[in-house]
């Protein structure tokens, strides 16, 4: 096959599935599998799958797709899939599945900011357990990735977590040394000062 009739067989997959004829989406996708397209191509049709399989309610079948999607990107050191079954896996509340697609992506080589993203949706999935220790786990975990970056997402998810359980203390030092990176916005600053006013009260 060229490049133009793989592009033409993803064309006429999507058209399927606006016209809601999912399973005939399916079949094309799986054609592109078994085709010469090359890796890439192949993961994304993974995708493509999964979220037609969970359009379907087959959320068994989405997991398999995503899950030969992730053997195909490890041949070309992507995580663009394995990334989405973990979102997938949160979504669903999957918590053991999601909880070790976050681990393996936190073990693997995307980049220290998703490295963080991750550790924070582990943080979420642990709170939905009720599981308080993990959660602070994941969060300083997510702070050491992010915190050479200039970045500071999961350290105000902490404080807002900590505030919620009562820990107004732990909470407030967390804003107090985050009103003072110099890295942070206007718009950062006015809504890290607002909390801390409202934790003052």
């Amino acid at each position: 096959m060229t490049s133009d009739e793989h592009s033409q067989l993803f064309h006429l997959a999507n058209d399927h599935v606006t016209a809601g004829r999912r399973n005939e989406a399916l079949a094309i996708f799986a054609q592109l599998l078994e085709s010469d397209l090359d890796d890439f191509g192949k993961s994304m049709a993974c995708i493509n799958m999964a979220t037609i399989h969970d359009q379907l309610g087959q959320v068994a079948q989405a997991l398999e797709a995503y899950d030969r999607g992730i053997a195909i990107e490890r041949s070309f050191d992507r995580y663009n899939v394995a990334l989405r079954k973990a979102a997938y896996c949160a979504e669903k509340e999957r918590h053991g599945d999601a909880l070790a697609a976050l681990s393996a992506l936190v073990a693997s080589g995307i980049s220290d900011i998703d490295k963080a993203t991750a550790c924070l949706t582990a943080a979420t999935v642990c709170e939905k357990l009720g599981q308080t220790d993990k959660v602070l786990e994941w969060y300083d975990r997510g702070i050491r990735y992010e915190r050479s970056h200039y970045r500071f997402a999961v350290a105000e998810h902490k404080a807002w977590y900590l505030s919620s359980k009562g820990r107004t203390k732990e909470s407030l030092r967390i804003y107090d040394s985050l009103e003072r990176e110099g890295s942070m916005t206007e718009a950062d600053k006015d809504r890290i000062k607002n909390n801390i006013s409202l934790l003052r009260k």
